[in-house]
């Protein structure tokens, strides 16, 4: 059991038991606190695995199982966390307070790198663990299993891109910071829902095909139907990468000729790609996006504002990319989104420089 469970008798309590019955005293305590008495008790709350947990009445100190629970608790509660899944890079830092930068590493549950320090986790002794994501199989027994080994309470919260604005209020619900989670909750709603009216304004024969390549050559591609390219069907434009099956990693490498084939309208590629070389790459030639000079790079800071890790810094990019693609529909001013995004999410007072620099390989080159 946490220790911030188990609350200690008032000292007047104490003072007024006899020597004799001090040990009686404390384990009625004790057990009165299990049932939800004493100084703080607890109360059940029903994850979206539909597991019941039992919760301590107030969290204070919270740990996440990977990045997209890092990246949501963060925007939600940083004062909640305990620790990180993973360290902030020197590029996320920009925009991390650094009061959070040396936070212990607790590592992640799942995937091929999965690293959870489960002693160093039982030693912190956080009030509960969350975890945030797509519903894997198993994934109730999965909790379970981290419950039993840490002795730590563990919430699964599933949260999909468009069940951005429901998985802030199910945390909001649990952690105890409602009225936060009402406000980030509120934007994500707002988007998606002005993305799913856009769409409907956007005849089958004119939407974009795009393009959206990853790793070296920007032949790394996330199939249609795939979470690491939900984005781009949210923003009402359409994958072209047409596969016969999409890898759970995300990426999926193609020729270049199946490229040609595809003959996308809109090349994308990820910030870590080869933007800087597609335009002189003998490899792209032959692709009439690239001729036409329809490529464009995803913003990204601290995150990708598409994948890597998939996160709630995809509501903007959904607003990035439809404006990108139908600026004649979605009508925004991104370089404005843009700051009212990062003060809201990050706490961050992004300057107007700073917004056209995060913009300048993509909405603002289009122009």
């Amino acid at each position: 059991m946490p220790a911030s469970i188990v609350r200690k008798l008032p000292p007047a309590a104490v003072a007024a038991l006899a020597a004799s019955l001090l040990a009686l005293a404390l384990f009625s305590g004790c057990a009165g606190e299990a049932a939800g008495g004493g100084g703080g008790g607890t109360r059940l709350f029903v994850d979206s695995a539909g597991r019941e947990v039992e919760l301590p009445l107030h969290i204070d100190s919270v740990a996440p199982s990977g990045a997209y629970a890092q990246i949501m608790l963060y925007t939600l509660c940083p004062e909640k966390l305990l620790g990180l899944s993973s360290p902030f890079s020197r590029g996320q830092k920009a925009y991390i307070d650094e009061k959070y930068w040396d936070l212990p590493v607790f590592g992640q549950f799942y995937g091929k790198n999965a690293t959870m320090n489960f002693e160093e986790i039982i030693k912190a002794a956080p009030d509960v663990i969350v975890d945030i994501g797509e519903e894997k199989d198993g994934i109730a027994a999965d909790m379970d299993g981290i419950q039993e080994q840490t002795g730590i309470p563990v919430i699964f919260v599933k949260a999909t891109l468009g069940l951005t604005a429901e998985a802030y209020e199910t945390l909001g619900e649990a952690l105890g910071v409602q009225e936060r989670a009402a406000e980030l909750s509120a934007y994500a709603r707002e988007t998606l829902g002005l993305a799913e009216e856009n769409r409907a304004r956007i005849a089958e024969g004119d939407r974009v095909g795009v393009l959206f390549g990853n790793g070296e050559y920007g032949l790394e591609v996330s199939g249609a139907g795939s979470v690491h390219a939900e984005t781009i069907e949210l923003a009402g434009a359409v994958n072209v990468a047409a596969l016969d099956k999409v890898s759970g990693s995300g990426r999926d490498e193609v020729s270049i000729e199946q490229v040609m084939l595809w003959d996308p309208d809109v090349v994308i590629l990820a910030p870590d790609s080869c933007y800087g070389d597609i335009f002189d790459d003998p490899l792209w030639e032959g692709v009439g996006a690239v001729r036409r000079g329809e490529v464009y790079e995803v913003p990204s800071g601290p995150y990708s504002w598409l994948d890597r890790p998939p996160s709630v810094q995809r509501l903007l990019g959904v607003l990035w990319l439809g404006s990108l693609v139908y600026p004649e529909i979605y009508e925004i001013d991104m370089v404005g989104e843009t700051q009212r995004f990062y003060a809201l999410f990050w706490g961050y007072d992004l300057s107007e420089g700073e917004a056209r620099g995060l913009l300048e390989n993509s909405t603002l080159k289009r122009r």
